[in-house]
C-alpha cells in the first residue's frame, strides 16, 4: 500500500468534489483552515487538483478490464482509502463506485452517490441529495428545513431523525416495505401487493422529504438520544 497526503487552501467559496472507482472516503470536519487529504491505496491512481473554487479529489484505477479480473479476489486488488478534513462551510460532492462513503459535520449541501456498497450520512446542516444504485443509505441526525432527497434502486434506506423534525415527507417502493415511526399528520397511505406509498406532514412541515427505493425497504425511524455537537469552528475570510 501507498500513502500519500495533499492540503488545500480554502475560502468561504471552496467546494470539494470526489471521485473514487474503488475503496472508502471519510468526510469529516476539523478546525483547518484547509482541506487535508490523506490516501492510503494500491494499483490505483489519486491526484488532487483546482478547477475554479472546487477542490478535485479523484483515485482511478491504473490497470485494464482483465487485471482488474485477475487481481478481483486476491488480496491485492485495486482500492483507495481516503480521509478528507474540511472547514464545515464546504459543499461536498461525492461518488463511489465501489465502496463506503462516509460523510458527517458538513453545514453546506451535500451530494453523496454510491454505486455498489454502503452510504452514510451524519449530522449535516445543508440540503442532502443522496443515492444508491445497490446497497445500503443511512443518515442519521437532524435535517434542515430545505428539500432533501434519498434514494436507492436496490437495498435500504434508512432515516433515523429527530422527533421534532419538520418537513413534507413524500415516501414510495416499487417492491418492499415503507414505515415511519415518527408523528405523521395529514397522512395518506398506499399499501399495494408488493409495495406502496407514503405521505404526511411532520411537524410543521417547513421542509422536505422526498425518499424512493424501487426494491428494498425503506424505514423513517426516532433519534431517540441527543447527539452531542461536533467541535467545529467557523471562520471569517477577508
Amino acid at each position: 500500500m501507498k500513502s500519500v497526503q495533499f492540503v488545500e487552501p480554502v475560502d468561504e467559496h471552496t467546494k470539494l468534489a470526489v471521485l473514487v472507482e474503488v475503496g472508502t472516503v471519510v468526510i469529516r470536519p476539523s478546525t483547518h483552515k484547509e482541506i487535508h487529504i490523506e490516501a492510503t491505496y494500491r494499483r490505483m491512481n489519486v491526484w488532487v487538483e483546482r478547477q475554479g473554487n472546487t477542490v478535485v479529489v479523484r483515485a482511478e484505477q491504473e490497470e485494464d478490464l482483465l487485471q482488474r479480473l485477475a487481481h478481483l479476489f486476491s488480496n491485492d486488488h485495486a482500492k483507495a482509502d481516503l480521509v478528507i478534513d474540511l472547514p464545515a462551510h464546504c459543499e461536498v460532492e461525492a461518488k463511489i463506485v465501489t465502496g463506503t462513503l462516509d460523510v458527517a459535520g458538513v453545514f453546506a449541501p451535500v451530494s453523496a452517490r454510491v454505486i455498489t456498497g454502503q452510504l452514510k450520512l451524519e449530522e449535516l446542516a445543508g440540503a442532502i441529495y443522496a443515492k444508491t444504485v445497490t446497497g445500503q443509505l443511512l443518515y442519521t441526525g437532524p435535517l434542515s428545513e430545505q428539500n432533501h432527497r434519498f434514494e436507492t434502486v436496490t437495498g435500504e434506506i434508512v432515516l433515523t431523525l429527530p422527533a421534532d423534525t419538520s418537513a413534507e415527507l413524500s415516501a414510495q417502493t416499487t417492491t418492499g416495505s415503507v414505515r415511519c415511526q415518527l408523528p405523521l399528520s395529514n397522512r395518506q397511505e398506499e399499501r399495494h401487493f408488493v409495495g406502496g406509498k407514503l405521505r404526511g406532514t411532520l411537524g410543521s412541515g417547513a421542509g422536505r422529504i422526498k425518499a424512493k427505493i424501487t426494491t428494498g425497504s425503506l424505514t423513517i425511524r426516532s433519534l431517540k438520544e441527543k447527539t452531542a455537537e461536533l467541535p467545529v469552528e467557523k471562520y471569517t475570510y477577508a
